[in-house]
């Protein structure tokens, strides 16, 4: 029996974004209140006035609206609340309607979410690519651009998508931009550093130190963003140079820090990035392979939309794809790539290690090295190339042997793992006997893989909807370990025979 995860659509949540997501202690709350005027028999000060109505004897209130207190009294106030790991802050007295933004902080693309902080609703979402693409499609490439002096470029280019996403949410909400008055945002650490306009230049060289590990917050107008000035502005922890706060968002959107059982995260994009671990303890660690499941690495990786490959299968008769809504294929996700190197292993069009066979019908010379034409009945033929194919394997192979290693280090099996969260490109309808077929996977069955989309998105929308989780995620940063793969000997040792389809030694993959 074949074993298949059919999923509808994605969005960038993953799930359902039109979803309530309020609840009592949202990161952004709104008080109405009526402040009364001083008098001969109450002269407290109009600050102390507005605490007192409130409740609230720690309240941060910045100049900014202390300078607009006097214009408003006697009237129906709406306070905006923001809640921090160190209190609340008054962010405006005036507002009519409140949001909130959460962003991924994506090496690739920058995807966010509008949120509302009066119904609790998601009400808009918008993709750019990041524009930082063009000093490299990497972020070794992007970084070594900072370090020869393009530092402030690299780190402007960033804030410039920012700014359009930003932009593009509020354009389609049909809001001003200063009614938007949080921002939480989840990304790796060099992404996250290039966002704070920090610098990275000790992040890749030993002893592989970042500027700072709990950013925390900020006010927008610290880092010029184009909302109201005196929003909340948070930015996920990292745990590691390679385990930044995508990872960390990822944690908190799976549950697994409250399991009792160890349970695995595996998000591949950038970098395969692994978490083990449960509600006693997290083993984190990544693995730099290369971006070969993220769109815009290989010609015709796409995010999963309308009319993107998600499945593949190649028979005598021709080759059948399915896309979602069934539109005509303009493309193919992670999971599709996942389907298609395993048909092209399953028919012989590549070998065990990973090479084209040039003389297979649709294998041909391009650009200097051979390359796979086919198509789905109808329409133009979509290419994947070797050297995208050799990218692809080398992720497999980081992915798999992450997962070995680190279940190596704490003593636990393959069978061990009950629940397996999968995010990022390769979460959206991964097709698991495919997936273990070609040695990404153990061979673990279908029942226990849970997709999660844009697990880092989904965590800051979390967060934006409720604030009790800063002390969760407090928690989670504390409790990680990190294990650092750069230089580990085991996982170099297993690195090798796991490019290799669907491994040298396929006994590892079995569910002992």
């Amino acid at each position: 029996m074949e074993r298949y995860i059919t999923l509808k659509l994605p969005d960038p949540l993953g799930s359902d974004s039109m979803v309530k997501l309020c609840s009592m202690s949202s990161l952004i709350t709104i008080e109405k209140i009526t402040l009364p005027l001083p008098s001969d028999d109450d002269k407290r000060a109009d600050d102390q006035r507005i605490r007192d109505v409130l409740g609230l004897d720690q309240l941060e209130i910045p100049l900014s609206v202390l300078r607009n207190i006097p214009s408003q009294a006697g009237s129906e106030l709406s306070c905006i609340i923001g809640r921090t790991t160190h209190g609340n802050r008054l962010i405006d007295i005036s507002a009519g309607s409140s949001y909130s933004v959460a962003l991924d902080l994506g090496s690739t693309n920058l995807v966010a979410a509008l949120y509302d902080n009066v119904s609790g609703c998601v009400v808009a979402e918008a993709k750019v690519v990041n524009p930082q693409i063009r000093f490299g499609s990497d972020i070794l490439t992007r970084m070594h651009c900072s370090m020869s002096g393009k530092a402030e470029e690299v780190s402007k280019c960033l804030m410039d998508g920012v700014d359009t996403v930003i932009n593009t949410l509020s354009h389609d909400a049909g809001i001003n931009r200063h009614e938007i008055h949080a921002l939480a945002a989840a990304g790796n650490t060099v992404m996250s550093h290039y966002f704070l306009g920090l610098d990275i230049s000790r992040i890749p060289v030993s002893p592989f130190v970042p500027v700072v590990r709990k950013p925390g917050f900020f006010k927008a107008s610290d880092l010029h963003i184009g909302i109201h000035p005196e929003a909340l502005l948070y930015v996920f922890p990292n745990t590691g140079i390679y385990v930044g706060g995508d990872i960390v968002a990822g944690i908190l959107a799976s549950g697994m820090y409250e399991s009792e059982e160890p349970c695995v995260l595996i998000d591949v994009g950038t970098n395969a990035e692994i978490v083990i671990g449960c509600r006693d303890w997290l083993l984190a660690g990544a693995g730099a392979a290369g971006p070969a499941l993220e769109e815009g690495i290989a010609g015709i990786g796409k995010r999963a939309e309308t009319g993107i490959i998600y499945d593949i299968d190649i028979r005598d008769r021709g080759i059948e794809c399915r896309t979602f809504d069934n539109a005509p294929p303009q493309g193919i996700c992670g999971s599709g790539m996942v389907s298609l190197i395993y048909e092209l292993y399953r028919t012989g069009i590549i070998g065990n290690d990973g090479r084209l066979n040039s003389g297979h019908k649709g294998v041909d010379m391009l650009n200097g090295g051979y390359a796979f034409t086919f198509s789905c009945g109808s329409g133009d033929g979509l290419i994947i190339q070797q050297t995208e194919i050799d990218n692809f394997l080398r992720s497999k192979a980081a992915m798999f042997t992450l997962l070995l290693v680190m279940l190596r280090s704490v003593g636990l099996r393959f069978s061990d793992i009950k629940k397996i969260y999968v995010a990022g490109a390769l979460g959206n309808g991964i097709h698991v006997r495919k997936a273990v077929g070609i040695g990404m996977l153990p061979d673990w069955p279908a029942s226990r893989i849970i997709p999660m989309g844009n697990s880092s998105l989904k965590g800051a929308l979390m967060l934006l909807g409720d604030s009790s989780l800063l002390e969760k995620e407090d928690k989670i940063t504390e409790g990680i370990t990190y294990k650092h793969m750069h230089d580990d000997p085991e996982f170099m040792r297993e690195f090798s025979g796991a490019i290799f389809i669907p491994h040298t030694n396929p006994e590892l993959l079995k569910i002992q």
